[in-house]
């Protein structure tokens, strides 16, 4: 620390010397970088190395001029920071004659660089002024320019050494830590929001996409009826399309400003005419497939120019460096909702899988690149050298948005470039541009590790389309690389040519044989159209999977976790279907992953592989009992990475574990538990091994020793103990039925402590948000805590639940609020009081549902 903060000093009176004597251009960009440049060098940056920073060029005046014209912000800030592929934060470079401190613009700019990437912050500097600004709040162009900010002067630096030297230092940037000097809450401050991207793009999508579906549906009455599904499909194309070609102009591959000039001159006729011409030329693929409905539909332009205005300036957005990754979680936001026609208007209403969990919640980066390593061990594919990658098939069976196929690309993509460095092939040079900077995939390279790999299904049509953008997007992602883009085939013809055809529309967990097992479904179009049934083994582009390869080689992802009996009556058919056709959901409770499951080991070949993130409660829940036999008979747990936290999901409760199932048998399982309390998470990951050895993982058990009633994931020594006690007595729950209670919405607003039992039937008590209060005690139910229970011990209880339900004949029936509010008129009062403060702490349902338990058992035995 000490050195460097001298080599700070001493860099600092050079500057100063070299100004007094007249030897600074202080008005050029290209001088004060040079300057920046040590400065860097100081806090261990090499800015000549382009895997850690990149530079953008110097832009003439001329070219500056030609920008201003179309009123272009697309200049990108002067230096990158990055690891691999990811962008971790930026600094924008000033001459001397910016006035940083007041000018608002380049805050502006630099704040919605780094807001676009989820950067905890980034760096605006003329080097005499340093200035970091939390990325963290939605940036907008009338927010003042102070808001956010670190501002220092030269003179400031050496004795806010270590305040840069958090900010500024490799290590730091590189593992993390700037996330940890920046709250990541979504509390407001001076009324300015901290809200990430990809949840506000995702809000405003949705309400434009409402707003299109409406207009389509006005302006095209005889096109659609009621037809809600091709309604969604086709206002979803548009948005793609749309967005597509802006991150296209972001990333100079179409003309900066072109939507703009479309809507100049009337948009919805330039855009189909561009689609059905330019764009399905220099594209093809199906993201511009031409569609016929398409090529009648009248749209009005007015209604385009609400996305337009998302898409340009002053939009916080900056689709030039906005990550793929990103892209996806939006998507997988918006697309919880479902558009529907009732009496000619347009609704939405959340999906019947996101309804419990109030919508979506996108996965973790990190657990995502994790479960690929450990599933698709980089030296098991990479030893038969391009062909055993090339070769290799990948398929996620519920992909959704496209959030693990395009990891999937980037996972590869990064081997096959790795391994050509070492092993250049004359025979592979069109698939591969190199030069002394950088290597890369050619288009032509993207496209045959798409076509050749990447799989997918999924069911909703609208998540099949965001799929093939996403990876449409993987082959235009080379936007550090802009000089290089002739080489790498970006302005050829048909550069999505075969991209997404691997992604496929259906249901996994319902085959074609649906239709001579419950012929009733034929007769039945709408039930046709929803159960979508989908089989593997006859698909196109999926025969070669199975008549060369006898199946998938991986098959990864994270399944829907939604009981069975929630599709009863949107999906009768594909109800019946999972029960009665799946060996691991015959009994009992039933969840589609455990379907999933099965399902994935019957299309995996003789020795694949698949890696799952589940919900770890069916390790021990008796609704998992059939799919852990099903697992144990067959030999096929390998890894598990037990997550004790609840807090992996971002606003979510749920325990998780990625799990990797091997058809190879392995005798032994390698399990690893990671604490509760464990701060940081990706960097605990980080540290176990990929590979099992024999001291790789806290965890060793063997495959025979682990009992299906059970999976006891703990220490071996203790395991064999608990073996030795089974074989000699049996489970306590072999002979005695333990049921789980009433689990409230949040404890500390529905438990209620009493004092007193009113002659008019209310209640007198506290709760933790209150006390002294007095609701109806039909309003509640008596409830019995296990503060103290012991032998023979008193049954009666002083605490009482807030119990928004009526229980008749054993069938548990929702009381909407306003119901309940109008039954219970001191109970629904006490509970509007805290309302926002249990939506702080709490996940809750929508609207009318907000009050309602999330986890609801065991209400048929209240009393």
């Amino acid at each position: 620390m000490e050195k460097r903060k001298e080599k700070l000093r001493l860099l600092i009176e050079k500057y100063k010397s070299y100004k007094e004597q007249g030897r600074l251009d202080s008005s050029s960009e290209e001088t004060i970088r040079t300057w920046i440049n040590e400065l860097l060098l100081i806090f261990d940056w090499d800015v000549m190395d382009t895997s850690q920073i990149l530079q953008e060029k110097v832009l003439s005046k001329e070219e500056k001029n030609k920008l201003k014209k179309i009123d272009s912000t697309n200049v990108r800030p002067d230096y990158t920071f990055k690891i691999g592929n990811q962008k971790l934060t930026f600094l924008d470079a000033k001459s001397v004659s910016v006035n940083i401190k007041t000018n608002s613009s380049s805050a502006f700019q630099i704040k919605s660089y780094g807001w676009s990437i989820l950067a905890p912050c980034a760096f605006l500097t003329n080097f005499e002024e340093f200035v970091i600004y939390d990325c963290t709040y939605v940036p907008n162009q009338k927010q003042h320019v102070s808001l956010g900010r670190i501002y220092l002067k030269i003179d400031d630096y050496v004795e806010n050494y270590k305040l840069l030297e958090n900010h500024l230092l490799k290590s730091n940037i590189l593992n993390g830590s700037l996330s940890k000097l920046y709250n990541d809450t979504l509390k407001t401050k001076k009324g300015i929001q901290k809200l990430t991207p990809d949840f506000v793009f995702a809000e405003q999508l949705s309400e434009f996409r409402l707003l299109l579906a409406s207009n389509i549906v006005e302006k095209n009455p005889k096109l659609l009826g009621t037809n809600s599904e091709l309604l969604a499909y086709l206002t979803q194309v548009i948005i793609n399309r749309v967005i597509f070609i802006r991150i296209c102009e972001a990333r100079k591959i179409e003309k900066d400003g072109l939507l703009l000039e479309f809507q100049e001159n009337g948009f919805w006729k330039q855009f189909k005419n561009s689609s059905y011409n330019d764009f399905f030329e220099h594209y093809d693929g199906p993201l511009f497939d031409r569609i016929d409905v398409l090529e009648t539909l009248e749209v009005s332009n007015e209604v385009i120019k609400e996305l337009i205005d998302l898409l340009y300036y002053p939009s916080p957005y900056r689709f030039d460096v906005i990550p793929t990754k990103l892209l996806s979680d939006i998507y997988e936001i918006f697309l919880s909702k479902k558009l529907l026609i009732k009496n000619g208007k347009v609704f939405e209403e959340l999906k019947l899988e996101y309804i419990k969990t109030n919508g979506a919640v996108t996965t973790p980066q990190y657990l995502v690149q994790d479960l690929l390593k450990r599933t698709i061990v980089r030296g098991e594919i990479i030893e038969n050298g391009f062909d055993g990658v090339f070769n290799t098939k990948i398929l996620d069976f519920s992909c959704g948005s496209g959030i693990f196929l395009i990891e999937i690309f980037d996972y590869l993509q990064d081997i096959l470039i790795a391994y050509y460095i070492e092993n250049p092939v004359k025979e592979l040079r069109h698939l591969f541009f190199q030069n002394d900077d950088f290597t890369t995939l050619t288009i032509e390279g993207k496209r045959h590790l798409i076509s050749s790999c990447i799989f997918g299904v999924d069911i909703d049509p609208e998540a099949v389309e965001v799929s093939r953008m996403s990876l449409s997007l993987k082959i235009i992602d080379s936007s550090d690389f802009y000089e290089n883009y002739q080489e790498l085939g970006v302005f050829g013809n048909q550069i999505l040519n075969n991209i997404g055809t691997n992604i496929k529309c259906g249901n996994t967990l319902v085959s074609t044989d649906i239709y001579e097992k419950y012929p009733l479904i034929s007769s039945d179009k709408e039930q046709l159209f929803k159960t979508n049934a989908f089989d593997y083994k006859s698909q196109e582009g999926f025969l070669d999977v199975f008549d060369t390869n006898g199946g998938f080689d991986y098959i990864v992802g994270n399944p829907p976790y939604v009981e069975v009996k929630n599709y009863n009556i949107e999906y009768p058919f594909m109800h019946q279907y999972i029960k009665e056709n799946y060996e691991t959901t015959k009994m009992g409770k039933v969840d589609l992953s455990i379907a999933f499951i099965e399902k994935a080991i019957s299309i995996l070949n003789a020795e694949g592989k698949l890696g799952l993130i589940v919900q770890n409660r069916f390790f021990r829940a008796n609704y998992g009992k059939s799919i852990r036999n099903f697992i144990n008979a067959n030999n096929l747990l390998a890894q598990v990475i037990n997550f004790k936290s609840t807090n992996i999901f971002k606003n979510r409760i749920t325990y998780v574990a990625l799990m990797i199932l091997d058809k190879n048998q392995p005798e032994i399982i390698y399990c690893y538990n990671i604490a509760s309390d464990a701060l940081d998470i990706p960097s605990t990951l980080k540290s176990l091994p990929i590979v099992e050895t024999d001291s790789s993982y806290h965890i060793k058990v063997q495959a025979d020793e682990l009992d299906p009633k059970l999976w006891q994931l703990v220490d071996p020594e203790v395991l064999k103990i608990n073996n030795i006690l089974l074989k000699k007595y049996t489970y306590f729950g072999d002979f005695a039925t333990v049921r789980g209670g009433i689990q409230a919405l949040w404890n500390k607003a529905y438990h209620i402590s009493i004092k007193c039992i009113n002659p008019n039937r209310t209640i007198t008590g506290s709760s933790h948000l209150e006390e002294d209060i007095t609701i109806e005690i039909d309003a509640c139910r008596p409830l019995i805590t296990n503060k103290s229970f012991y032998p023979f011990c008193d049954d009666s209880t002083d605490t009482y639940v807030i119990f928004p339900y009526d229980v008749i004949d054993e069938e548990k029936m929702e009381i909407p609020f306003s119901q309940y509010s109008e039954r219970y008129p001191l109970a629904g009062a006490y509970l509007s009081r805290n309302k926002e403060i249990i939506k702080e702490n709490v996940q809750t349902n929508l609207d009318e549902k907000w009050h309602l338990f999330t986890r609801e058992n065991s209400h048929e035995r209240t009393f």
